[in-house]
């Protein structure tokens, strides 16, 4: 197609549409620099390269994270991505997102399973902790801040109802409580163990009934909103 053009590295294959050329290869850069970290974390060794396809975005109904200038799909072969590069917003923050989906693709295909049914608490987890989506949680106050804010209110909430469809994810806050209770199994299990536990959809169904209580007592938590 006249108005595609295609910008590749050793990891990946960008199809972007023409004006695009500088912020895809800006992005080729910043993938090469962090899917290593990924990698490791998902205990990928081998992996086919990555398509994307990046397109403006033409209007709000590509939008559909309610005005991040980003919206995005992962697939088999890697994601198809919408941005918006108005309002002096960041290329960083949309690289992240990008990652988001490549995580998703990564974790989908080469971990956990084509064939498995999708847990989304665990996938969107992923895709938003070991993207470093978030970085500004390494931050140990900024976190134990942000823990006191999701979960000092809510009690025996079972993460398995979440999804999608019926916008049960985002009306009962899944990005957040999914990105915690995924950097609690990291972070309270030994790598091997943790990418054994992200395989297993039994275990992890079983898994997303409790750990919001497990969270809770593990930091603390209470309603006089003290932290460990």
């Amino acid at each position: 197609m006249k108005n595609v053009v295609q910008i590749t590295s050793s990891n990946i294959n960008i199809y972007c549409i023409r004006g695009l050329e500088k912020f895809s290869n800006d992005f080729i850069n910043y993938c090469n620099n962090n899917i290593g970290y990924i990698l490791e974390k998902l205990g990928i060794i081998k992996y086919e390269k990555i398509i994307i396809n990046i397109n403006y975005m033409k209007n709000n109904n590509d939008n559909i994270y309610g005005g991040t200038n980003f919206s995005g799909f992962f697939n088999e072969k890697g994601a198809d991505v919408y941005i918006s590069l108005n309002n002096g917003f960041e290329n960083n923050k949309i690289f992240k997102a990008i990652m988001h989906e490549i995580t998703h693709h990564l974790y989908k295909y080469y971990v956990y399973g084509k064939k498995n049914p999708r847990i989304t608490w665990v996938d969107e987890g992923i895709a938003q902790f070991i993207s470093n989506q978030f970085e500004e949680y390494n931050e140990d106050k900024v976190y134990n801040k942000f823990l006191l804010d999701n979960l000092s209110d809510i009690n025996s909430f079972n993460l398995n109802i979440l999804n999608h469809n019926d916008r049960s994810f985002g009306n009962n806050n899944g990005y957040n409580l999914s990105y915690i209770a995924i950097k609690y199994l990291y972070e309270t299990n030994s790598h091997d163990k943790f990418i054994k536990i992200i395989k297993d959809k039994d275990l992890l169904l079983n898994i997303g009934t409790t750990i919001i209580d497990s969270i809770k007592k593990y930091y603390d938590i209470n309603d006089n909103r003290k932290i460990k």
